[in-house]
């Protein structure tokens, strides 16, 4: 929403708009990890976090914004690392956030951590999950 000169400032919209795109990132136990992940017909991006975390905080939109971009062709899920411990020890990963990308409960590509995760490598590791785009062959010339 904009006021009248043209800035924006938040309003009830963007609550909506805020609230619909978490959901697209859904929380996962470590009793679902099987059937959310490794029987899922979909490839899974796993993010791990720490309740609290500032560094998941700059990332959660990030990655909200790719889940938005990719629904219905990728699956998005986060741990917590208070909840998931036993889960994030037997996939490996030791710090908090990060992000993984899985096929059938294997990891595909590089994961990501650290605090600083930018959107472009998120969305590099999905596009990694669906394989390469299609293209198009250009059409033919017309002969004279």
């Amino acid at each position: 929403m904009a006021n009248r000169f043209g800035v924006w400032t938040p309003g009830a919209g963007d609550q909506a708009r805020k609230a619909a795109a978490a959901a697209l990132v859904a929380d996962l136990g470590e009793k679902d990890y099987e059937a959310q992940v490794v029987s899922s017909a979909l490839p899974v991006v796993l993010g791990f976090y720490a309740s609290g975390s500032k560094a998941w905080e700059e990332l959660a939109p990030r990655l909200e914004a790719v889940a938005t971009r990719y629904a219905g062709k990728v699956r998005f899920l986060k741990v917590a690392a208070e909840t998931g411990a036993s889960l994030a020890t037997r996939l490996g990963v030791t710090g908090s956030p990060a992000v993984l990308f899985l096929q059938g409960g294997k990891e595909v590509g590089q994961r990501l951590a650290g605090e600083a995760i930018p959107r472009t490598a998120i969305k590099a590791g999905v596009e990694g999950l669906l394989g390469p785009a299609v293209v198009a062959a250009p059409a033919a010339a017309p002969t004279a």
